[in-house]
């Protein structure tokens, strides 16, 4: 199949749980969620070998919550590149205190909002985690038990509470959603003009829910009749269970197609630079 003409839309890849890097066409670079490298039960989760060295650029980093597996190396991202931190105004103190990150360089928004950056616009969601046990107390005491986790108890804390999803459009009109955790309403906002192009969602359920995995996720995207499904923050399958993440994908295609849907679930590989692209190609 010969390709009459093709156009870039941007640069990007998958590092790791809800870690993307995308460089736009303008050169600049956002990095969502940064974990990549970590001690204890965290190192297992990702991926050999790979460290702050080999993060091109970042030129802004959001974070759609604050649990440990979300910001672990959001320190070393910081000393090396200075970007702009985006994130949930209710974080954003405990953030900067943390972290040691001057004020002036985080950058806070809200739910619902519109934002408007050198290469992109935002449009950030309310989000909710998926259902975990424990108040306050129990949730403080948990991840104080857990020095290995990035962050501290309070931002880990945070994290429960305080979940951002949001819609990129860049300057080309590409329209991408970034879905952490429940739907909360993602589905319903992501219709007509408002519909991406492509949808990069986390699994429905924690990595523990394996059964019927495949088709609830595929029910979703059907649902949605977009073009294209990125999975994310499947690392625990992919390290304990390879074979099964491989046949989740297969199978969300598979029902996809059943369905007699135009959408199709892309998994990527750790690490990988693909170019998101609009062509038009021989029939």
């Amino acid at each position: 199949m010969s390709t009459l003409a093709s156009s870039k839309a941007f640069k990007f890849r998958w590092i790791n749980g809800q870690c993307f890097e995308f460089k736009l066409n303008n050169g600049k670079t956002l990095l969502t969620d940064p974990w990549f490298s970590g001690g204890g039960n965290m190192a297992s989760k990702c991926p050999p070998g790979f460290s702050v060295e080999d993060i091109e650029a970042a030129d802004y980093v959001f974070l759609n919550h604050t649990h440990g597996d979300h910001i672990a190396n959001l320190q070393e991202v910081y000393d090396r590149f200075h970007p702009v931190v985006i994130c949930h105004s209710a974080v954003a103190m405990e953030l900067s205190r943390f972290f040691s990150i001057p004020l002036t360089s985080i950058y806070p928004v809200d739910y619902e909002g519109t934002y408007f950056f050198d290469g992109f616009i935002m449009e950030t969601h309310h989000a909710t985690h998926h259902g975990q046990p424990g108040d306050y107390a129990q949730v403080i005491e948990r991840f104080s038990g857990m020095p290995d986790f990035g962050g501290n108890p309070e931002l880990n804390a945070m994290g429960s509470v305080f979940n951002m999803n949001f819609i990129m459009t860049t300057e080309q009109g590409m329209r991408v959603a970034f879905i952490g955790g429940n739907d909360d309403g993602m589905l319903k906002r992501m219709t007509g003009k408002d519909k991406p192009n492509v949808v990069i969602r986390n699994k429905m359920a924690s990595s523990k829910h394996k059964e019927g995995a495949a088709e609830k996720f595929a029910d979703w995207f059907s649902q949605s009749d977009m073009q294209l499904l990125i999975p994310m923050h499947y690392e625990t399958w992919l390290t304990d269970d390879p074979e099964f993440s491989e046949q989740v994908h297969e199978d969300m295609n598979r029902i996809m197609m059943e369905k007699g849907l135009v959408g199709r679930v892309a998994p990527m590989e750790r690490g990988k630079w693909y170019t998101l692209e609009l062509s038009i190609n021989e029939a």
